[in-house]
């Protein structure tokens, strides 16, 4: 076995299972690092609230003209199952991309750190065991092909210097592990590594992305990688792709309630309409709520999102900053950094990370031109309060700096770029800035923020030369008082009408929506369809209520679009018409209504497709089930066992195996029982005091006595097993039964689940997970039923679910309490 692939990674798998910014992930799934937690978060954000974020696979380019098989999919499942291969995970800024794989390193180092055993014999260096499907267990890519778990490594391409060697080379030291470029290689060629590669759109220039491309090639038979990027970045060549989903109307409501549990509520009223969308992605959602949480409003727009979260931070800071005359200026150097590293090698570059000695030239020689007595020395100064007040930080290898997220970064230019908007002739607009993508998310911003409407249409028709794509999305970025103006400038266009119709769902502004509802009535069969297809991208009431009346439209295209528009919408309101429209007298309405409940997927959608299993059209009962396999939960498999004894056992069976190979387990019922109750060894010292009370109780003739010699051998609470003191004596079963009940309604505010869902397999698993999670909770529920008896729990139960649909059975929730 050669030097490198004996390597033991112990050390590292351990350093970056401690590692805090990892290991947060196993309890809080959403990216809350756009400012640093220690200063912006009075309170620790809720422990196991996890959003369980949705991708569903793009399917390539020649088969998006059919009716396309698109798999959903637990973010993790995704990305463990197509990453042998190569994998590419888009999707929208903040919409968790660079977090998943955050959660993945800190999973497979756990999963690879408790394998103790290395890989028997050497692996091969010549391709032999890193062919493509090869190197995995059941398409996973977690094993290395030799039985040994595959080693989780995060690149950061934003840290890109040299070469991705030397990313890896990096962070394989940060975490305890000295390799040079030649061991990694060869554990490159071995296949020993899984790569998280993050990033792809943070790359600083062509050359960069030119070298990740051949390294990519170079390794692509022999290891697993996976990469993530924005969805305007452009393509690195990688067929498989996955894009992430935004979050369901559920996930929100989950999110929001946990998040603020007494205001929540209040900030749901106000998710109306385009607010609702900036709630879509993790990262803004959480911003929202700190908002909301300091300040009991969400502003209008994204742009004011970003400006208010802004300032509400720094004025938490300046409340512990009583001295420091920088704090004045922090805004201006925040705006002119981030504007300067919008700048790169070449103008359609951008960087995301800058040397620290870089910046403190470019503050000092901005400072200078600002008239500032002592330019390099404030800039230096300044600088480092930056870093110390975490309004910037520094990167892993602590020699450059970088913004908390991408999108903080592009918000502040956008601030920079908004002052120098009047400036700026038409052609210098044009030419430097709206051609390149890398400013559209900072014009997008700095729309919002622009309050001279001359302005800001002025922007909107340039872009509208530059690129009618362009033009129509900010279109809907301005104001919501300019947007008449705005979108009529899409209307006007003199385009295919397809196009337009496009257009103005781009747009998303509600302006647009009265526009498309007239145009479902268009003479024209593929504009009527595709104007239902731009009200799902808007989504907000308006088009909501049009896309529902759209159900019923004569024209089956128009009926079919409407519920595959209703279906990306995610709106629970949705599901009673798309049940009804499963017997629409047209196969393809039908296939798109499965589909739609299948996206939407609550509990009352997950119930209508078992129904529909039973349906009398084969394409509504297929649908189901692939719809049922792509959404359900585990908890799913008992109620789909039994259509496997009727004629649509093929259908089940799809869902059911679909369904068992994510959750890596073949009976619920089995997995969810709580383990036998082990023998306990005994002691005989134990035994005879045990022996020496009950003979006394017997003999003893008062109450009394028997108390007293209790208490002087054993204490007031019973017999003793192992170093564990049972069988206290027991109390009112009317006490018993309301400190259970108390119990249980505490997991439930925990998990609205539990007294929500009509769907008992669901409940009763929502349950198991909230008593395995609260250990405390656990406890004082064992005691309880100990005092109480079964009967105790029984009381309990029935006084919390007093829905008929929702039996739980006394022994199913004794066993959870009682499970060691």
């Amino acid at each position: 076995m050669t030097a490198a692939n004996s390597t033991d990674f112990q050390a590292y798998l351990k350093s970056i299972c401690s590692d805090e910014k990892y290991q947060g992930w196993q309890d809080f799934y959403t990216p809350t690092d756009a400012l640093h937690r220690q200063r912006i978060e009075k309170r620790q954000p809720p422990r196991g609230l996890n959003l369980s974020l949705m991708v569903q696979t793009i399917p390539p380019p020649e088969e998006k003209a059919e009716k396309e098989q698109v798999e959903r999919l637990e973010v993790l499942a995704g990305l463990r199952k197509y990453a042998d291969n190569h994998l590419l995970l888009v999707g929208k800024p903040g919409s968790g991309k660079s977090t998943a794989l955050e959660r993945l390193l800190w999973e497979e180092a756990e999963k690879a750190r408790q394998k103790q055993t290395p890989p028997p014999n050497p692996l091969p260096v010549d391709g032999e065991g890193g062919q493509d499907g090869e190197g995995g267990q059941d398409g996973e890519g977690g094993q290395d092909g030799k039985g040994g778990q595959k080693i989780p490594v995060l690149v950061e391409l934003r840290l890109y210097k040299t070469s991705v060697l030397g990313i890896i080379g990096d962070f394989l030291f940060q975490h305890r592990c000295r390799l040079n470029e030649a061991e990694i290689e060869e554990l490159l060629f071995g296949g020993r590594f899984l790569l998280l590669v993050d990033g792809w759109n943070e790359l600083p220039n062509e050359e960069a992305r030119r070298d990740v491309k051949i390294f990519r090639e170079k390794y692509q038979r022999f290891t697993p990688m996976i990469f993530t990027t924005r969805e305007l970045a452009g393509d690195i060549g990688i067929e498989k792709k996955l894009e992430m989903l935004r979050l369901t109307e559920e996930q929100m409501q989950q999110f929001v309630l946990t998040y603020l549990p007494e205001e929540g509520e209040r900030l749901l009223q106000q998710l109306q309409g385009r607010l609702r969308e900036l709630g879509e992605t993790p990262l803004l959602l959480w911003m929202i709520c700190e908002l909301f949480n300091s300040t009991g409003n969400i502003p209008p727009n994204l742009g004011l999102v970003f400006r208010c979260f802004a300032e509400s931070y720094d004025s938490q800071i300046k409340q512990d900053v009583s001295t420091d005359e920088s704090r004045s200026q922090w805004f201006l150097l925040l705006k002119h950094l981030a504007f300067k590293m919008m700048w790169g090698k070449t103008a359609t570059d951008l960087r995301v990370t800058i040397p620290k000695e870089e910046a403190e030239e470019i503050l000092t020689d901005f400072l200078a031109k600002k008239k500032f007595d002592k330019p390099r020395e404030c800039a230096f100064d300044w600088l480092n309060d930056l870093l110390k007040y975490h309004l910037i930080q520094p990167t892993n290898s602590n020699r450059e700096i970088e913004f908390h997220h991408q999108l903080l970064q592009e918000y502040y230019a956008a601030e920079k770029l908004l002052v120098q908007l009047p400036k700026l002739s038409d052609d210098t607009l044009k030419r430097d800035y709206l051609n390149y993508l890398k400013w559209t998310e900072p014009l997008a911003l700095m729309l919002a923020l622009v309050e001279d409407e001359a302005q800001a249409l002025r922007v909107v028709k340039l872009a509208l030369e530059v690129d009618l794509r362009l033009g129509a999305r900010l279109a809907g970025e301005v104001k919501e008082d300019f947007q008449e103006k705005s979108v009529d400038l899409v209307v006007k266009l003199e385009i295919d009408p397809v196009l337009k119709v496009e257009f103005l769902g781009l747009t998303r502004s509600e302006k647009a929506v009265t526009l498309l509802i007239q145009v479902l009535n268009d003479e024209n069969s593929f504009v009527r369809s595709s104007a239902a297809e731009a009200l799902g991208k808007i989504g907000n009431s308006q088009a909501f209520d049009a896309l529902i009346q759209a159900l019923n439209h004569k024209d089956s295209d128009v009926r079919g679009s409407a519920a595959e528009a209703l279906g990306k919408i995610g709106n629970s309101q949705a599901v009673d018409a798309l049940i009804q429209a499963l017997n629409d007298e047209d196969s393809p309405v039908r296939w798109s209504a499965a589909g739609a409940l299948g996206k939407i997927g609550n509990s009352q959608a997950v119930d209508a497709l078992i129904q529909a299993l039973n349906h009398e059209y084969f394409d509504v009962r297929w649908r189901a089930a692939e719809a049922l396999g792509n959404i359900g939960s585990p908890e799913l498999l008992p109620h789909l066992t039994p259509y496997l004894k009727t004629d649509n056992e093929l259908n089940a069976l799809k869902a059911i195996s679909s369904i068992q190979s994510r959750c890596k387990y073949y009976n619920y019922e089995i997995y969810t029982s709580p383990a036998p109750e082990k023998q306990k060894p005994k002691n005989p010292i134990i035994d005879t005091l045990n022996t020496i009370k009950e003979t006394f109780n017997t003999m003893s003739e008062t109450p009394k006595v028997q108390m007293n010699f209790h208490d002087k051998v054993y204490g007031a609470a019973g017999n003793v097993e192992g170093d564990q003191i049972v069988n206290a004596p027991k109390q009112n079963l009317a006490e018993s039964a309301a400190e259970i009940q108390q119990l249980l309604e505490q997991l439930a505010k925990n998990n609205q689940i539990i007294v929500q869902s009509d769907n008992q397999a669901v409940v009763v698993s929502a349950i198991h997970e909230e008593i395995k999670r609260n250990p405390t909770i656990k406890a004082r529920l064992c005691n309880a039923l100990k005092a109480g008896g079964t009967e105790a729990l029984k009381v309990a139960l029935d006084a919390i679910f007093k829905n008929p649909a929702v039996s739980i059975s006394v022994e199913t929730i004794k066993g959870f309490i009682e499970a060691e």
